[in-house]
């Protein structure tokens, strides 16, 4: 590894954050430092440099005569090292030089206690999630490698899940030593019962017939081909579980995103929210507006989109073509997975404004306003009409690409001070009587919903789409910022998915381990927190409105798949219960005595998770 070129200080005065960079003194300290922080620089506080541009976690200072540069983040944390500056480079009018290696002196940073170690319970075989009733039988029932299956209907891609996932070799046949019978039973339901002289899955359906068969490879994955006979009976709590992934802050390939629609098949998750565009990048083809992919997927030094988030002059990003977008699908639909897209408006649109601005952009527009995120520009204009052409252009591809019921919009984190000095924004307030600019919001929003009403879908957004309070309440609300948004948002008749961000982000960090990665503006989250989640309790009196449960996957700091593996696992394992397992059925113990065999089937299936160390 290089000698770092760039050291790294941080002290702390009061609740302001301080940072110093000493370059090494072979560096010229002519031109400009670029890096990335996820925190606000305060530019009355730099000393050594001059700030020449802030947007969004991308820093550009110019180097005065001095190797030394300090400078304040006020009001803000820093408490792991994956908080650090990162994506040094230096550049000069006639170059740019290539990233600058890091180290890093004393940071303040202390480990905390070790928390308390998992429950000592005798590890068991077991299913995850955890099913209504699970007896164990007298015998073994021994599965050959090749076997025959029997059912009613065409099952081929249900069998060739389960070959790929077990490394058998089931066909269907009616010489079967596995039968998949009807039953009327809920769609969901199933029963499967594993006896010395074979085994039935009994279903009202492919779906349940589907859960049988990941419960069956759960068993097989643990014990082999000499399975120790059960009868499990099992069915859903909520029709909805999901799993979320942001793919706009950090490109994930194909490959890793039907691995990860694998891994939740497995586990009987049946949603997976796509977060498709952001401020840092617009992932999906649109062919109505090229610029969207070949501008907005894209960032590096001297693009539009500026370095963000692990930084770096090169270029940096991707985009799914529509047929890759069509591949999914299908994909996920072979799973019994739907797939909701996210175009996320009206905020986090830094990456679409940059790529049409002639679209998007008002002139005039003098407001001043910075996102949670410290972008300055990043917010549609309800009063333009190109934004309007390019909305509903977007949406008609995106309703042609996935055919699931749900179109999810976004709606979160628009800024205060946006829109307040944009006379066409001015205009449109006076037009119809609006007093606050949040029912700009509203009205942009309600339009997208007629819209796609229109088209036979449902708008789904974060909790804010009731800002300004004009969606209707067939608009199904996501609940993030705690579990008593879910639960006024339901009781104000609203459909909604829950999704508190300290009980379900996967994102937030493991623990308060300083070199733990991870977010942590929510707190931490361990796999007891998950595990204790109720999305709905039993006193609420609109519980029909909660629909199920979504564990979202941020990426600012998902940058690779053994990053995603390691934020994912096995704290979804813990999310399935939730989504499944009725509370009576639910037991941390027990959880904890099956852990050690899930395990073993992710280490099988090649997933680096985190070792639950507690």
């Amino acid at each position: 590894m290089s000698a770092p070129l760039i050291d790294i200080a941080v002290t702390r005065s009061g609740d302001d954050l301080w940072l110093q960079l000493t370059l090494a003194p072979e560096l010229p300290v002519a031109g400009s430092l670029h890096f990335c922080l996820a925190r606000y620089l305060d530019p009355d506080s730099l000393s050594g440099a001059t700030l020449l541009r802030q947007v969004g976690s991308y820093k550009e200072l110019k180097l005065a005569r001095l190797h030394d540069i300090a400078f304040c983040c006020p009001r803000t944390p820093m408490e792991r090292y994956s908080d650090l500056p990162q994506g040094f480079y230096l550049s000069h009018p006639d170059a740019v030089l290539q990233p600058l290696p890091v180290g890093r002196r004393d940071l303040g940073l202390t480990a905390p206690p070790p928390p308390p170690p998992l429950p000592q319970v005798e590890p068991e075989s077991g299913l995850v999630p955890q099913p209504a009733r699970l007896h164990r039988l007298d015998g073994e029932f021994r599965l050959p490698e090749q076997a025959h299956v029997c059912a009613p209907a065409l099952i081929e891609d249900l069998l060739a899940h389960f070959n790929q996932l077990t490394g058998l070799s089931l066909q269907q046949d009616h010489d079967a030593l596995l039968r998949l019978e009807l039953a009327p039973l809920p769609q969901e339901a199933y029963r499967l019962t594993i006896s010395p002289s074979g085994i039935r899955i009994e279903a009202g359906g492919r779906p349940g017939w589907r859960h049988g068969l990941m419960s069956l490879a759960q068993w097989v994955l643990q014990h082999g081909e000499s399975l120790p006979c059960i009868a499990v009976e099992d069915a859903p709590r909520f029709g909805f579980r999901g799993v979320f992934l942001d793919c706009a802050r950090h490109f994930h390939p194909v490959a890793t995103i039907k691995r990860l629609l694998e891994q939740m098949a497995l586990y009987k998750f049946n949603r997976f929210h796509w977060h498709l565009t952001d401020d840092e990048g617009w992932r999906l083809e649109i062919k109505a507006f090229p610029a969207l992919t070949e501008v907005g997927a894209w960032r590096g030094h001297g693009l539009p989109i500026t370095p963000q988030l692990s930084g770096g002059p090169a270029p940096y990003g991707g985009n799914y073509s529509q047929n890759e977008v069509r591949d999914i699908v299908a994909h996920a639909a072979a799973l019994g997975i739907t797939v909701i897209p996210e175009i996320d408006i009206p905020g986090h649109c830094h990456a679409a404004i940059k790529a049409l601005p002639e679209l998007l952009v008002e002139p005039a527009d003098a407001s001043r306003y910075r996102s949670v995120q410290y972008f300055e520009d990043n917010v549609l204009n309800p009063a333009l009409p190109g934004t309007y052409t390019f909305l509903e252009r977007v949406l008609d591809e995106v309703c042609a690409l996935f055919p699931g019921p749900l179109i999810h919009l976004g709606g979160d984190e628009v800024p205060q001070g946006v829109w307040q000095e944009s006379p066409a924004c001015q205009a449109l307030m006076r037009q119809h009587g609006y007093r606050d600019p949040k029912e700009l919001q509203g009205h942009l929003l309600r339009h997208c919903q007629r819209y796609l009403a229109g088209k036979g879908k449902q708008m789904i957004g974060w909790e804010e789409i009731r800002h300004g309070n004009k969606v209707s309440q067939e608009a199904v609300v996501c609940a993030w910022t705690r579990l008593e948004a879910g639960l006024e948002a339901a009781a104000a008749g609203h459909p909604v998915v829950m999704a508190p961000a300290q009980h379900l982000y996967l994102d937030l960090a493991w623990s308060r381990d300083p070199d733990e990665p991870g977010l942590y503006w929510a707190g931490t989250l361990d796999l007891a927190q998950v595990y204790r989640c109720e999305p709905a309790p039993a006193d609420f009196p609109a519980k029909e409105q909660i629909l199920g449960v979504l564990s979202p996957l941020w990426g600012e700091l998902i940058t690779s798949r053994e990053r995603l593996d390691y934020m994912l696992f096995p704290r979804l394992l813990a999310t399935a219960e939730v989504a499944w397992s009725q509370p009576e059925h639910k037991s941390w113990a027990g959880f904890c005595a099956r852990l050690p065999g899930q395990l073993q089937i992710l280490g099988k299936r090649g997933v680096r998770y985190r070792p639950p160390k507690q």
